[in-house]
């Protein structure tokens, strides 16, 4: 390795590339624990939701058994930890597939013309079967 000459330093150009690849390294940690505290707060908005939304069903006479057996339900069933697939449609410029890109909800980018495209809420959680009129007006 050759010697470099830096503020009356001698250092090597191993020595400059190591703490350069630790300051990478820093920074990357330092972004994944950013992300990690984004979906705790996601996570705890979520859990704030769903425990007032728990506590106006039995507010309004709704048996606790009841939710406790559709929980039962839902999870007996093979198709809740199935990954869901990404969101795509064509790009309204180009015509070409674009997908959700999964980092803005709901957004995606177009990687042949750049258009931003917009994508409407799917709920999955919805079943089919249970809006038999939906089911017809689809036929339609």
């Amino acid at each position: 390795m050759p010697n470099i000459r830096f503020n009356n330093y001698n250092n090597t150009y191993e020595s400059f590339s190591q703490s350069s690849s630790e300051s990478r390294t820093h920074e990357k940690v330092a972004d994944v624990n950013r992300n990690v505290n984004d979906m705790r707060s996601e996570i705890l908005k979520l859990q704030i939701m769903v425990k007032a939304m728990y506590n106006v069903l039995i507010e309004q006479g709704v048996d606790p058994a009841l939710i406790d057996s559709k929980i039962d339900e839902i999870v007996a069933d093979p198709k809740t930890f199935e990954p869901s697939p990404k969101d795509s449609m064509p790009c309204p410029r180009c015509g070409r597939q674009v997908l959700d890109n999964g980092n803005i909800p709901l957004v995606g980018t177009c990687l042949y013309c750049g258009t931003t495209v917009k994508f409407t809420p799917r709920f999955d959680f919805v079943d089919q079967e249970e809006n038999p009129e939906e089911n017809d007006q689809t036929n339609i």
